[in-house]
C-alpha cells in the first residue's frame, strides 16, 4: 500500500501535515495503551483504522481503504528520520494480522538492510520496537532528550514559516 513519491518529500523538520498527523497520534495512543509484554496487541487492521478516524468514510473507504498506505508511509518516513521505530508497523491486513509487502519495502527505502525472507521478522521487530518506544510515555512532553530536540526544531522551522508568511502579508 506504501508508494515511493508519497515519502520523498518529507522534511524531518517541519511538522507531519494535520490528517497524518491525527493518524500519528493515533497509532502513538495504541503503543501507550499496549502492555510490553504482550505488544502484537497494539496492532490495527487497515479496516479498523479507517473507520477509527474516519467513520464517515470521507477519505478513506472500503473496501481498499485507498489512500492510508500514503499517509502511513509519510508518518512512518517522519517517525524514522526523527530516530523512530516505524509506527505503521502498528497497521496490518485483516487476512493475515501482518504488515504486506509494502512495509518492509519502505523500510528498504529508508536505508533498513533486510534479508530476503527476513521481512517478517522484521515487521515484528519494528512493532515490539514502537511498543517499547512508547508504551508508558504520557505525552510528547515524555520523549527522550533527542526526541525533544527534533520536536523543537520542527516548532522552528514552522514558527519560521509562519513569519515569513506574516512578512509576505504585510508587504
Amino acid at each position: 500500500m506504501y508508494q515511493a513519491d508519497s515519502e520523498s518529500n518529507i522534511n524531518p523538520l517541519e511538522p507531519l501535515d494535520p490528517l497524518d498527523e491525527r493518524v500519528r497520534q493515533f497509532l502513538i495512543q495504541r503503543a501507550r495503551d499496549t502492555n510490553p509484554e504482550q505488544p502484537f496487541t497494539a496492532v490495527v487492521t487497515y479496516g479498523d483504522l479507517c473507520k477509527a478516524l474516519d467513520p464517515d468514510g470521507h477519505y478513506w473507504a472500503a473496501p481498499r481503504y485507498r489512500g492510508i498506505g500514503q499517509v502511513l508511509g509519510r508518518v512512518s518516513t517522519w517517525e524514522h528520520a526523527q530516530g523512530r521505530p516505524m509506527l505503521s508497523a502498528l497497521v496490518v491486513q485483516a487476512q493475515s494480522m501482518r504488515a504486506g509487502k509494502g512495509f518492509a519495502q519502505l523500510a528498504q527505502r529508508l536505508g533498513e538492510r533486510i534479508p530476503s525472507g527476513h521481512e517478517t521478522a522484521f515487521w515484528r521487530s519494528q512493532v515490539e520496537a514502537v511498543v517499547k518506544h512508547w508504551a508508558g510515555r504520557v505525552s510528547e512532553g515524555d520523549e527522550a532528550p533527542d526526541d525533544r530536540v527534533a520536536r523543537a526544531l520542527a516548532l522552528l522551522a514552522r514558527i519560521s514559516r509562519d513569519v515569513d508568511e506574516v512578512r509576505q502579508l504585510l508587504r
